[in-house]
């Protein structure tokens, strides 16, 4: 189980770095963005070890990313779709729209259908986690001053 999280955050952080340098993100967003994406793809994983269910994971995974990068965009005074971008780019299932591609362009079109609507389901997760973590950073209470003016 060790040896398959350490896997885990090894390969979310490679992918993330990868990514973001392919993106010519600054580095300081590089480094951080891949450290979220890290532990973001190490929930995911620890999550669907233990339960079985890719959903729940893919969208804590992605919550927890998105969460991570919009703190870290605060802290670091950066804009944060820099650090979400590259956090949740190791949760994207790219093996699960390759396999239906290839099931689809040899003609099984059932299997290929059946596993590119499970793509799409872990891709609407990540969407989902991603726009509720960024918004429970946005919601916050007004300030008095600002009370006072209206």
């Amino acid at each position: 189980m060790w040896e398959g999280l350490f896997r885990a955050v090894i390969s979310g952080w490679l992918g993330a770095v990868g990514f973001g340098t392919l993106l010519h993100a600054p580095k300081k967003g590089v480094l951080w963005g891949s450290m979220i994406g890290a532990c973001g793809y190490a929930v995911y994983w620890t999550i669907f070890h233990f339960s079985g269910s890719e959903l729940p994971a893919m969208f804590v995974g992605a919550l927890l990313a998105a969460m991570l990068g919009q703190l870290a965009a605060r802290r670091l005074h950066m804009i944060s779709t820099v650090f979400i971008t590259i956090a949740i780019l190791p949760l994207v299932p790219g093996i699960g729209l390759y396999r239906a591609m290839r099931e689809l362009g040899q003609g099984e079109m059932m299997a290929g259908a059946s596993t590119a609507a499970h793509a799409m389901s872990l891709i609407l997760m990540i969407v989902l986690g991603t726009g509720l973590g960024s918004a429970l950073f946005s919601v916050r209470k007004s300030s008095p001053a600002k009370e006072e003016m209206k």
